[in-house]
Formats: C-alpha cells, structure tokens, sequence
C-alpha cells in the first residue's frame, strides 16, 4: 500500500507546474483598492495623476525570473525600479526569497499558479498573510 501511495505522491509532484520562468506583474490589488478609495478620490488631480503614473511605471517594469535556485526581480525603491538577485525556494505553499544583500528573507504565499498565472499574498514578519493579491502572467 505505501508504494502506492508514494506513486501517487510522485504523480502529483511531476503535474505540478514550475515556477520557473519569467513572470511579469500585471495586476495588484492594493494598487486598484487605494485607485479606487475615498482618500485618493480627495486627492487634487496632480496627486491622485503622480500616484496612477507610479503604480503604472511599477505594473509595467515589475518581474519574476526564477532560475534554478536563482531569481532575479525588481523592487521599487527612492521612486526608482531596481533590479536585484537573490535565492528562492518554495516550502509547501510558500515562496521564500532571500536578497543577496540583505540578511532577511521575504515570505509570499503562492495562492495560485499555473502555466500562465501566478498569484501571490504577502506574509509580514510576524507570519500574517495579507490579503491583497500580486497577479503575474508567464512570459
């Protein structure tokens, strides 16, 4: 019976889809909840045009590339994007990303993925998994 169930386990691990690969960001749901809150729509014209230009420089520059154990992504910093590396690795369903020059690691739930998509909910330092979703679509 356990080489059965074993078997199974290996068929579910190989039809698994990889996370490897290019993903870029093409929705957040934190951006489209502040787009469409009562604050910004208190916001002058000016204000609420400079933080759509933002969050749009962001959608359009923001990716995944994991290689092997490798990822190489962006990160808006000093209203700039960056491009940094680091090293992954996925425990169960969480993505564990640890920058190369920091110490800390950052912790993502994997909330969807396959072929074409990836979804992503941030986990904050104390282990909360946050509600808003990061959408990315295979390259």
């Amino acid at each position: 019976m356990n080489s059965i169930l074993v078997l199974i386990m290996l068929v579910i691990s190989f039809n698994k889809p990889s996370i490897e690969g290019k993903w870029k960001m093409n929705r957040s749901e934190a951006f489209e909840k502040i787009l469409t809150s009562n604050n910004f729509q208190m916001q002058d014209e000016q204000q609420q045009k400079a933080l759509a230009e933002t969050f749009n420089k962001i959608l359009d520059g923001y990716y995944y590339d994991f290689r092997k154990d490798t990822v190489y992504f962006t990160d808006f910093k000093n209203y700039e994007l960056v491009e940094l590396k680091g090293i992954y690795w996925i425990d169960a369903d969480t993505l564990i990303i640890g920058q190369f020059d920091k110490i800390k690691v950052q912790k993502y739930l994997i909330s969807k993925i396959n072929e074409k998509e990836l979804h992503l909910k941030l986990i904050d330092p104390k282990g909360a998994v946050l509600d808003m979703r990061w959408m990315f679509k295979r390259e």
